[in-house]
């Protein structure tokens, strides 16, 4: 969790550009610093529970940062961001949302937001990239509270602000990648043993290649990596049943064959929610095998991924032992 840094009082609009402007300079060339102390900027100035930044993948809402004040309770906030009322921004991006008090609005009480969540007050913008909208940035309060203009102005902002940075980092990350593309397409012509030809999918010297740039990426944006390892005989239909798999997968996956009648799957920047639900659609293609799943978060001491998979593999022990669909190493 990050929690809100102090900041100096202000009230105001004069006050509030201030602040951000101070936070321009301190965090000009590092996106990731503009997230954080943006966001906790948010909550210190407009004094709210929490700040967040969300997006919208294949897998529906998820929370990508945030910031909270220590007296917050955020439980299921995280968990279930689309229960709140970010998609409501979503699906209209162009005015800002703004609810002061959901209990006492006849539209907004009966909400999962406020009475799942126990959301009370909400503003929310939505972030745009040309005509793509991305995500949202909100705050959220569990008490009624009056945004001021000065508040409100403070928060379009920062949005506008995140959204341009968004935008420079998608463009950083096309460039990374079509970088990656020319190494392994260069890779391909030196060496033609990256795909089995046993089930036809990308072998472990692939996953050496794609590693050095997703690595650096989960590094750099600092999110985690899920990894889910299982086993199947090779039998009639196995090979086209990986084939069909992998059509399923988000650009960003990869299913490999680790080994013989092993195989593991990286899915860049999900949550283990997110990768319980693009599991389980897999099963529904190759069948149940027991599965072990480990997350990998970016610290710099694990660049390799070795005790990450040392993790999952103990997982997935575990997991044929007991003789279930799925277990997490939560070590």
């Amino acid at each position: 969790m990050v929690v809100a840094k102090p900041v100096k009082r202000r009230s105001g609009t004069s006050d509030h550009l201030s602040a951000l402007s101070d936070l321009l300079q301190d965090s000009r060339t590092d996106a990731a610093k503009l997230f954080e102390q943006g966001l906790a900027l948010l909550v210190q100035a407009l004094r709210v529970d929490q700040a967040l930044l969300t997006r919208v993948t294949a897998l529906g809402h998820e929370v990508v940062w945030w910031a909270s004040s220590r007296r917050t309770d955020t439980n299921g906030i995280f968990e279930s961001p689309e229960k709140g009322f970010c998609p409501l921004v979503i699906a209209h991006p162009e005015r800002t949302l703004t609810i002061r008090d959901a209990a006492a609005d006849p539209r907004w009480r009966k909400s999962t937001g406020c009475v799942e969540l126990g959301l009370h007050a909400y503003a929310g913008v939505a972030l745009k990239v040309k005509d793509q909208v991305l995500g949202t940035l909100c705050v959220q309060h569990h008490a009624a509270h009056p945004f001021t203009r000065a508040e409100l102005a403070l928060l379009k902002t920062m949005g506008h602000l995140i959204a341009r940075t968004l935008e420079s980092e998608n463009l950083k990350q096309e460039l990374q990648a079509a970088l990656d593309a020319l190494e392994l397409s260069s890779a391909i012509v030196e060496d033609s043993a990256l795909q089995s030809a046993r089930s036809g999918l990308p072998n472990r010297r692939y996953l050496e290649i794609w590693l050095r740039s997703a690595l650096f990426m989960a590094r750099r944006r600092r999110e985690p990596m899920a990894l889910a390892l299982w086993s199947q005989p090779m039998v009639s239909g196995t090979k086209g049943k990986l084939a069909a798999a992998s059509t399923h997968l988000r650009g960003e996956d990869l299913l490999v064959e680790l080994s013989s009648d092993q195989y593991l799957l990286l899915m860049p920047h999900t949550s283990d929610s997110g990768a319980e639900v693009l599991l389980t659609r897999l099963r529904g293609i190759l069948g149940d095998h027991p599965t072990g799943a480990a997350l990998w978060l970016p610290d710099g001491k694990d660049m390799t991924l070795k005790s990450t998979l040392r993790h999952v593999a103990k997982a997935f022990t575990d997991a044929n032992r007991e003789k279930v669909p799925l277990v997490w190493s939560r070590g």
